[in-house]
């Protein structure tokens, strides 16, 4: 069995089963622990499962997701759908618009598609710092206050008193998870949260921008509905009329 198969199988038992030992994945397989927990290094590494004691549990389970969690998974996975994701976005974006981008690697690809064009970007995020080109025809303004090292972003009262001077055609969010039945969103920050609604406030429309390994997964704070965003734009969805505002990007984009 090649390596990827095995690697489709293990997400798809440990996604059913909740938790799974290393024993009892290496007996189903029929290959070593060893080997078993290779795999399960390489699928947490790109935000697959998450590795414990004694074997892996799913993204997906009812626990809630702690900030370290989601720094492993932003950091690590689903880059090609998020790269979908931001590039789809950037379309709403023309000439003369001012944006508020917000921080996490769901919002950052989305620097490469919009840099070329006559705009001005805010943001609160080191990450769209560091992908901006000094060349590029769009403005940045950096908004500064307590900075958050695990997220390479700024919060707090000096953020949110430095965000409110700005006014916004499109506000472009990302979070931790979202759940489809509640209609919810959520962050694993209170204080990231203070930011985004600020930002979506200021907005004339706002975005939520997420990749499918987010969506039913709960985070420490449920900051706003579903309904609340212009529309949400995702890689893909076994639904795609549970969201009336959900944007789903077709195989060919």
């Amino acid at each position: 069995m090649l390596a990827s198969e095995r690697f489709s199988i293990i997400v798809q038992i440990v996604n059913k089963r909740k938790f799974i030992s290393t024993k009892e994945l290496a007996t189903q397989l029929n290959v070593t622990e060893t080997t078993i927990r290779r795999d399960c290094e390489e699928l947490e590494k790109n935000g697959l499962i998450i590795r414990v004691h004694g074997g892996a549990k799913s993204i997906k389970t009812g626990n809630v997701l702690t900030n370290q969690q989601e720094k492993r998974m932003s950091e690590r996975g689903h880059l090609s759908q998020k790269d979908k994701v931001a590039k789809k976005a950037s379309e709403l974006v023309k000439d003369g618009d001012c944006v508020f981008l917000d921080g996490g690697t769901s919002i950052v690809p989305m620097v490469k598609y919009i840099k070329d064009k006559h705009i001005k970007i805010v943001t609160h995020s080191n990450l769209i710092l560091d992908e901006y080109i000094e060349n590029s025809n769009a403005e940045i303004f950096v908004i500064g206050g307590k900075y958050i090292p695990a997220y390479n972003m700024s919060v707090g009262p000096i953020t949110l008193h430095n965000l409110e001077q700005f006014n916004f055609d499109y506000a472009f969010v990302s979070c931790a998870g979202l759940d489809l039945e509640r209609k919810l969103v959520y962050t694993v920050e209170m204080e990231t949260m203070d930011v985004k609604r600020m930002a979506m406030k200021l907005a004339l429309k706002s975005y939520l921008l997420v990749d499918s390994s987010k969506l039913d997964v709960k985070g420490f704070c449920s900051f706003i509905n579903t309904d609340d965003f212009d529309a949400i734009i995702c890689d893909e969805i076994k639904d795609k009329e549970i969201l009336d505002n959900m944007i789903v990007i077709q195989e060919n984009e």
